[in-house]
């Protein structure tokens, strides 16, 4: 079966890179391992005044098809300049199917009239309302306005949790399918290993809508009952006028000796980083369906997360880990206590999570429901 891919993609496998550009090289390899010839279709900003060009790479099973677009055209303008330049790579490729990811792409899928199943990753209006900055607002804006289109125009819709699926299905008359997102391997396959008994670690790019002052006040509380406890961030640190406030809560909390920043890390050192620290901790106002928590799962980890969006079908309560309230530092605080002070239960919620990573979100297992989606689409068309 030849499958067409369109999602943005990491040229590395051990790239840091997360959110639906770890989801399409994660699909790609479980199509693959499914069965399919997987033609990976995306855009990509190249420097040049050139006209837009196609560079094909890889070899059966999986080729790459990056169309590549001129700097002048700039975000958001260029989530529109991508759409029929992937309409007309894609008559170039004549899949069987395609499985579409993010907005822009799902457009040009619908409109090439092959078999098509989009599928919804992140709700813009909900991401929309976290941010404050009026550039991440105005591509927001644009990228809600093709999700508008797209949603009404779609027959087949894959949604990656409940809370997903809760948010469209007034909106379109569209048939949902229901997939977890796949995450890679490596953090199944990292070594079993003690962690530091007092270590918390944080991963992505500190932003409004990753909310760390609501950590780093859990963190403040946190230590006057747990002395040694301190907090590791990997991703991005923030920039800006939030950074400035970031940066003055440590300092007038006296949390310079408590909180390191530790970069960016690629997948490996990721996956090392998850069993390194006893605890992996989120405490965003806005989420989908984050695929950190799964792979601290996937590492033996258990997991504190403020339950928005679908965390809450992630985690499961007392099991795999605990949820709070979504900008509620003190039962943040309570939470992490509790496993920090008792580190069999939390080693049993880690091996429990495990378990429910397994069976969900094995990169083979949901390469193969998407095949049979697919397949069934390309049959019924």
């Amino acid at each position: 079966m030849r499958v067409a891919l369109l999602c943005h993609y990491p040229d590395d496998a051990d790239a840091p890179a997360g959110g639906v550009w770890a989801v399409g090289r994660n699909l790609a390899a479980g199509l693959v391992s499914a069965g399919a010839q997987v033609h990976v279709i995306r855009y990509l900003p190249v420097g040049g005044s050139q006209d837009p060009a196609v560079r094909v790479t890889g070899r059966s099973p999986l080729f790459i098809h990056s169309i590549e677009i001129p700097r002048r055209s700039r975000l958001p303008l260029r989530r529109v300049a991508a759409v029929p330049l992937l309409q007309r790579e894609l008559d170039a490729v004549r899949p069987d199917a395609i499985t579409a990811h993010e907005s822009e792409y799902g457009l040009a899928a619908l409109r090439s009239g092959y078999p098509a199943a989009v599928t919804i990753h992140g709700i813009p209006r909900q991401e929309f309302r976290s941010y404050s900055d009026w550039k991440r607002r105005l591509d927001l804006g644009l990228t809600i306005w093709q999700d508008w289109i797209m949603v009404r125009k779609a027959r087949h819709i894959v949604a990656i949790n409940n809370y997903a699926m809760a948010q469209y299905r007034r909106r379109t008359r569209a048939q949902f399918h229901r997939i977890d997102v796949p995450i890679g391997d490596v953090f199944f396959d990292v070594p079993v290993r003690d962690p530091d008994p007092h270590a918390l670690l944080m991963v992505g790019g500190m932003s409004e809508r990753k909310d760390p002052l609501t950590l780093l006040r859990a963190l403040s509380m946190l230590r006057l009952r747990v002395p040694g406890v301190r907090l590791r961030i990997a991703g991005r640190q923030p920039s800006g006028d939030f950074k400035i406030k970031v940066d003055r809560f440590i300092r007038d909390n006296g949390l310079e000796d408590s909180v390191q920043f530790i970069g960016s890390l690629n997948q490996p050192e990721l996956a090392l980083a998850y069993t390194a620290n006893a605890i992996t901790v989120m405490s965003s106002r806005q989420e989908t369906s984050p695929a950190v928590l799964m792979e601290a799962m996937a590492a033996r980890r258990p997991v504190v997360a403020s339950e928005v969006g679908g965390v809450a079908e992630i985690v499961a309560q007392g099991e795999t880990g605990f949820t709070t309230s979504a900008g509620d530092a003190a039962s943040m605080a309570l939470r992490l206590e509790e496993l920090l002070n008792d580190p069999e239960r939390a080693a049993a919620m880690g091996m429990r999570g495990r378990e429910v990573a397994e069976s969900r979100y094995r990169r083979g297992r949901v390469g193969e429901a998407y095949v049979r989606l697919l397949s069934h689409l390309a049959a019924t068309w």
